[in-house]
């Protein structure tokens, strides 16, 4: 199923957007996501922006809170894309939720859905599935890749407390917001101080 053939509406005249994003470090990404907003029609003044904040709960994503704070009815709350908003079903449920008891509709991209029509929930609940798949097939392949680093022993020389394709894993994720320091150190079974060499240093060099 893709947008084109989910039941949807577009926003009607006198509607006013209102856009969060997540965004990386890098200021393309914002700029990327800002201009997608601009041509979905949403205003500058009503597109708010996490840039690689900490943690995934709502606790610590202060422009996620000023977006559902800015957003009333007939507002539509505006995302460029589902997992920039949501990586789980559960953080999904729990904001589309809230979102429906105050009468908002949701739009990720130029469509919008009622939470309360249940062929909306459906598809916004099998996005927020896909999402929350793609972020765990992502830690899986990380898991595996350092059992196979350990198992081979292919790296040389003072071995690092983690291979390589675990680091870059924790900087995309730490810089994409899905995880924080205390997060990554706890999956991972090491200090902070280690994880937060491997975000703010340079990459480990190939032997």
């Amino acid at each position: 199923m893709n947008a084109a053939n989910a039941p949807a509406s577009g926003t009607t005249p006198g509607t006013v957007q209102v856009g969060y994003a997540r965004c990386s470090t890098d200021e393309q990404d914002v700029v990327v996501q800002t201009e997608q907003f601009l041509a979905l029609g949403v205003p500058a003044d009503r597109i708010y922006i996490d840039r690689g904040f900490s943690g995934t709960t709502r606790r610590n994503r202060g422009g996620l809170d000023q977006a559902l704070t800015a957003v009333w009815p007939p507002s539509v709350f505006t995302v460029t894309k589902f997992d920039r908003f949501a990586r789980n079903m559960a953080e999904a449920n729990q904001i589309l939720t809230d979102l429906s008891d105050r009468g908002v509709p949701f739009g990720p991209g130029a469509s919008v859905y009622d939470w309360n029509d249940p062929f909306g929930r459906l598809f916004l609940q099998t996005l927020a599935t896909v999402a929350e798949f793609e972020a765990n097939l992502g830690h899986l392949r990380t898991r595996e890749g350092m059992a196979l680093a350990k198992k081979n022993s292919k790296l040389k020389g003072k071995q690092p407390k983690l291979p390589e394709p675990a680091r870059q894993s924790i900087r995309r994720r730490y810089a994409e917001g899905e995880a924080s320091l205390a997060d990554l150190a706890t999956e991972y079974s090491v200090g902070r101080s280690t994880i937060h060499r491997i975000i703010h240093g340079p990459p480990t060099e190939p032997h």
